[in-house]
């Protein structure tokens, strides 16, 4: 059945406007994009709030970041789910099957965490903090899939959608802001356990949802003709070396992270980093495109797709055409569109939010610490500041990026907005340092008077305040601007591996790098640190420039070469 079909069946027996009072996958999906958010709140900043309130090192924080990469790789395993139903429940559906257990999971590991104290299980609460990070991707892999399947038409897309940011954003309030205010009047342990009973109270949304009537079939679809442009053998070849590669990248990593939290006297992170780092991008990024290349040079389309014998065990064969049709084919729609400018890209893509990501884990240990020039505000005051005045930055840089994006058109935007995010790094070196040109700004603005209700933190408060504003306004301006860079590079054939995968990449860089970011500033100092962020952000600014002026002298035709085709009506 085709999914014109499937809109048209849907919207035929539902023909009431749907709303979230009538509609109980409205509800639902507010409550699963809660449900979403929660677990990567939690893993990706309430953690460091914990553990800087302890007294763990800014390196081992840094260290304990890995933790959030399965975030980063979960389009691995998206083939295996999208028609693959859970052990025992079954019955629930293939969707709402998957989502019933893998909360409950997640429960009972938000529930270890408060069962532990970073200052004697730290290894124990970095092994749920793994497990968390990956039965949430998962999570978010199925939830992706309910979200498309479940809506009747493209306006209910959009509506679900935005149900499930409101849901998730949601989250990352109360698990953000909510925990940081409860922490100034309870223990973390406490705070912990009653985040577990929210995402409990979460479950009732997978209990509400209904089970997509067409649950598979636009993933059936999808992958259909995986791989049969190319013989199965060179494929195979092509997945079997990635797949080692990965296995190494993630052993290498894995390894690492355990010694260092084991013998922390004698880990180097920085060295690993510098060494390391590179190969482990080599390894997990630039190996699959170079396969795509190999397969394009030397393995020609064949211009009749046949049924193809393979030596595989069915389940291998399965599993190597998920791989390929998840990472190789949708690389090698890319190289074929850009050809050698498809580098450029890349290098864009692994830069790009380079300078925000990779400073993520550490943005409570700066905020909250009480060395190496960290400011040492309450929880409550970060709270206040990150998480409410904050969020607020965010939504309005997200409109300012929109308005940018039609002023200037979308490569002088990509340009502009890359040195923005950049330049307010300096915001952050200057507040490690004293302060005095923030301080010079708010003399001459008198910001500090809106700022009284802190008392003698009056000061203190304003300069934190400013300093985060400006950062999350240049980073709404940077997302929305790089997401419309890279969605003009998507082929709508394979929208949803390929959204994926580039998001993916984007954040993987900055990942790979914090635990040498902790050790730099425990030898350096918050100070350098923003100073060098500030720097290497130059770098994605001179590639977007590039890229910008490549565009400019492309003629027609070319345009049209390089543009992925049009969605199929």
């Amino acid at each position: 059945m085709t999914e014109a079909a499937i809109t048209a069946d849907a919207s035929a027996a539902h023909p009431r406007k749907p709303s979230i009072f009538n509609d109980r996958r409205r509800l639902a999906m507010l409550m699963l994009g809660f449900a979403s958010g929660l677990p990567f709140t939690v893993v990706g900043g309430t953690l460091a709030a914990w553990f800087t309130a302890k007294g763990i090192s800014t390196a081992t924080i840094g260290i304990l970041s890995w933790s959030a990469l399965a975030y980063s790789f979960k389009f691995l395993w998206s083939p295996a789910l999208h028609r693959t139903a859970a052990p025992f429940f079954a019955r629930f559906g293939l969707r709402r099957g998957w989502f019933l257990p893998l909360q409950a999971i997640q429960v009972v590991l938000l529930f270890g965490f408060a069962t532990l104290d970073p200052k004697t299980n730290l290894l124990a609460i970095a092994g749920i903090a793994v497990l968390v990070s990956f039965i949430s991707a998962t999570f978010d892999i199925v939830l992706d899939a309910w979200r498309i399947e479940t809506a009747r038409d493209k306006d209910d897309v959009n509506s679900l959608s935005t149900l499930v940011q409101a849901g998730y954003r949601s989250a990352a309030f109360i698990g953000g802001a909510g925990a940081l205010i409860l922490s100034d009047h309870m223990s973390w342990n406490v705070v912990l356990a009653i985040l577990a009973l929210i995402m409990a109270l979460t479950i009732t949304g997978s209990l509400i949802a209904p089970e997509p009537k067409y649950a598979g079939v636009s993933a059936k679809a999808a992958n259909a003709d995986i791989g049969r442009r190319f013989d199965r053998e060179g494929r195979n070849i092509v997945v079997g070396i990635v797949a080692l590669g990965w296995l190494w990248a993630f052993w290498t990593l894995g390894s690492f992270m355990l010694d260092s939290l084991v013998h922390p006297e004698t880990s180097k992170p920085g060295p690993f980093t510098l060494t390391m780092g590179p190969l482990i991008v080599v390894a997990t990024v630039l190996a699959p495109a170079l396969g795509a290349v190999w397969l394009l040079w030397f393995h020609k389309p064949k211009t009749q797709p046949a049924a193809q014998p393979t030596k595989l065990p069915p389940w291998l064969q399965s599993a190597s055409d998920g791989l390929f049709g998840s990472v190789i084919e949708p690389m090698i729609d890319l190289i074929e569109r850009l050809r050698w400018a498809a580098l450029l890209a890349l290098a864009i893509i692994l830069s790009y939010r380079f300078a925000d990501n990779i400073w993520g884990s550490f943005a409570y240990p700066f905020y909250m610490g009480a060395e190496h020039g960290a400011l040492g505000h309450s929880a409550t005051e970060v709270a206040f500041a990150s998480k409410m005045i904050g969020v607020v930055a965010i939504i309005a840089g997200i409109t300012g990026g929109g308005l940018l994006l039609k002023w200037m058109g979308r490569m002088p935007a990509l340009v502009v907005a890359a040195g923005l995010a950049a330049a307010t790094n300096l915001l952050f070196a200057d507040l490690a340092t004293g302060a005095a040109g923030m301080d010079a700004f708010l003399g001459f603005t008198h910001l500090e008077a809106l700022f009284g209700g802190f008392g003698d933190n009056q000061l203190r408060m304003a300069r934190l305040t400013v300093a985060i504003l400006g950062e999350n306004l240049a980073v709404g301006f940077a997302s929305v601007v790089y997401l419309a860079y890279l969605t003009s590079m998507v082929n709508p054939k394979y929208a949803a591996v390929q959204a994926a995968l580039l998001g993916s990449l984007t954040m993987l860089i900055g990942q790979l790098g914090r635990p040498w970011l902790g050790a730099l500033i425990e030898s350096d100092g918050f100070a350098y640190v923003f100073l060098l962020t500030a720097a290497i952000g130059l770098v994605p600014v001179a590639l977007s420039a590039a890229e910008w002026y490549r565009q400019s002298r492309l003629s027609g035709t070319e345009v049209e070469n390089e543009a992925p085709p049009a969605p199929a009506e």
